[in-house]
């Protein structure tokens, strides 16, 4: 049986028709063609100009081929293909009902043609398959990622797939040379690319991946929770450390300690920032990439999430003419993007505002923002001083961390400028217990303090699959301001079957006013504290989340889940 494509027209311009990458981008790609052993996708993928779903998609559309999507009917026909699937060309034949069809990630490999129609052949003279139904002559041709189609081939076939002693990629990690060497192969390079673009399309703030006795995990943390990946193959695992390493600018033979670089790439037609982190553990270096996707941020305040009366606090605060504003919050509780916000929304031009971070996460317009080196002596306090010496009208200070940054902080609120920063507390109120226990002073304190914003992120419930769940006085016995109708998401295909798409803030707004700044002169503790905010009003983070879930957009174990106040509450 002989296969004929006809091509409508060629990969590059289909890829540039629909936007994935620029005539720049292919005419660079083109100049590898005749210096290395790759086709055209595999060079445009390695370069990170688009990720191999999109390579996928336009080749399916050159070719006049459908992709390939499992079904429950679908048999696999028992064939041996263990040889060609080590050779580095995996296909299935799947019978579905009276069709067989070819699942291939390269349709046009003579060898997998090939072999298939030897395949089909042989089994068509033995008349076997699960179903025990008569095989038919030919087959159509369905296309399907590399990476899915391997593990589908594992899945269905006995390939011996994590057996090191089958595999192309065995190595000795002591060699660095020969570790450089695998980091640069096409299977790496496709796997860490498609990761990435994996992660991309699948929302992912970060990837890990942590190595085991066992072997190696890989996870993405998608709206704050981890999920499983697909696992690499064992012998693969080291080079695609080395690989990650090497992209970021990092030392390949230093495994000892922990080391921090960036990658700058682009995929998919998006502009992405990766920072990668890697750390030493027993069983070999874990690395964790986080995501920042350029385009991804919205500053606008509005977005956020916060009640109106908050926004409306929060809005005065940020156009005072001095002070100090903190925020606060675990990390991954979308407290940078709230100071970018913030600062976007008071950045009109006629001020001069610089910011001293670790690590810039995303270049804002008109602003001048330090990214602060420790090793060279560079740190938050360092930078601080230096900022003051530049006539800005407002400062950011990426994290307080020390009393000498606090204290330069706090003198900076106190002689003009607007200061913004964070820290890591639970809440607004112990905000202030934990600049005293830095060791600054309490008269400070309260003359430098405007006000503490604390927050978390929950996940918002997916609108396509979204159900009532009953009341909330079933799931809360005393439900503050009375009882509501919940709803939950079911999970569907829009969600990728979790129930949550996205996540937005829960708040909690403390504004310093007279009796709070004597309470913390006079030294009286976060109970005392408590009473007297409560009694100007001040709201506490749960009922912002009670509220969110009256409003449909989370549920309560979402709520209770991030917002441990609610605990005490509800014993």
């Amino acid at each position: 049986m002989t296969v004929i494509f006809t091509k409508k027209d060629e990969l590059g311009p289909l890829l540039i028709q629909h936007g994935k990458i620029s005539q720049e981008q292919l005419d660079r790609a083109m100049a590898h063609l005749d210096t290395v052993p790759q086709t055209l996708a595999e060079i445009l993928v390695s370069l990170g100009f688009v990720g191999t779903q999109d390579i996928l998609t336009a080749q399916a559309e050159q070719l006049d081929l459908m992709l390939y999507h499992p079904q429950e009917t679908d048999r696999y026909l028992p064939i041996d293909l263990s040889k060609i699937f080590h050779q580095g060309h995996p296909f299935a034949l799947v019978q579905r009902g009276d069709e067989v069809i070819l699942v291939t990630h390269n349709p046009e490999q003579s060898e997998i043609i090939n072999s298939a129609e030897i395949s089909l052949q042989m089994l068509r003279s033995h008349d076997e398959t699960e179903s025990g139904s008569p095989i038919a002559d030919f087959f159509t041709i369905q296309l399907m990622a590399e990476a899915e189609l391997r593990k589908l081939c594992d899945d269905h076939y006995d390939l011996g797939f994590n057996k090191p002693e089958t595999e192309k990629f065995s190595l000795d990690e002591a060699d660095v040379d020969k570790l450089k060497d695998m980091a640069s192969e096409a299977p790496v390079i496709r796997y860490v690319n498609s990761l990435v673009d994996t992660a991309l399309a699948r929302r992912a703030s970060d990837i890990h991946i942590e190595s085991f006795e066992e072997g190696q995990l890989v996870r993405f943390r998608i709206d704050g929770i981890l999920y499983d990946h697909e696992t690499p193959l064992r012998s693969m695992q080291a080079a695609i450390i080395s690989r990650v390493k090497l992209l970021a600018g990092l030392d390949i033979a230093e495994r000892r300690i922990p080391q921090d670089g960036k990658i700058s790439l682009r995929l998919s037609g998006k502009e992405v920032d990766l920072r990668v982190s890697t750390l030493p553990t027993i069983h070999g270096e874990g690395v964790v990439i986080r995501i920042l996707e350029k385009t991804s941020i919205v500053l606008d305040l509005k977005t956020l999430g916060m009640p109106a009366t908050v926004e409306q606090q929060f809005e005065k605060l940020i156009n005072l003419p001095n002070g100090l504003i903190l925020v606060t919050g675990p990390t991954g509780s979308g407290k940078t993007t709230s100071l970018y916000c913030a600062l976007d929304k008071i950045n009109t031009g006629s001020n001069k505002i610089i910011t001293v971070e670790d690590p810039v996460e995303y270049q804002l317009h008109g602003i001048n923002q330090i990214q602060i080196k420790p090793e060279i002596g560079l740190t938050f306090a360092q930078g601080l001083r230096a900022i003051v010496r530049q006539d800005p009208d407002i400062i950011m200070v990426g994290e307080i961390r020390d009393l000498e940054t606090a204290e330069i902080a706090v003198q900076s609120a106190l002689t003009g400028h607007l200061v913004f920063s964070t820290l890591h507390t639970n809440d607004a109120l112990s905000a202030v217990m934990r600049m005293v226990d830095l060791g600054v002073e309490r008269f400070l304190i309260s003359s430098a303090l405007r006000g503490v914003l604390a927050q978390r992120l929950v996940r918002k419930i997916c609108p396509q699959c979204r159900t009532p769940q009953g009341m909330a006085a079933d799931q809360l016995g005393t439900v503050p301001g009375g009882d509501f109708q919940t709803f939950a998401g079911v999970g569907c295909k829009h969600c990728a079957h979790t129930g949550f798409v996205g996540r937005l803030g829960i708040y909690e707004l403390l504004t310093m006013n007279s009796d709070l700044c004597r309470c913390v002169t006079r030294g009286e503790d976060l109970k005392r504290l408590e009473e007297v905010a409560r009694s100007h009003g001040f709201t506490e983070m749960y009922i912002d989340g009670i509220d969110k879930v009256r409003q449909g957009l989370t549920t309560l174990p979402e709520v209770m889940r991030v917002a441990r106040e609610m605990e005490s509450v509800l014993v």
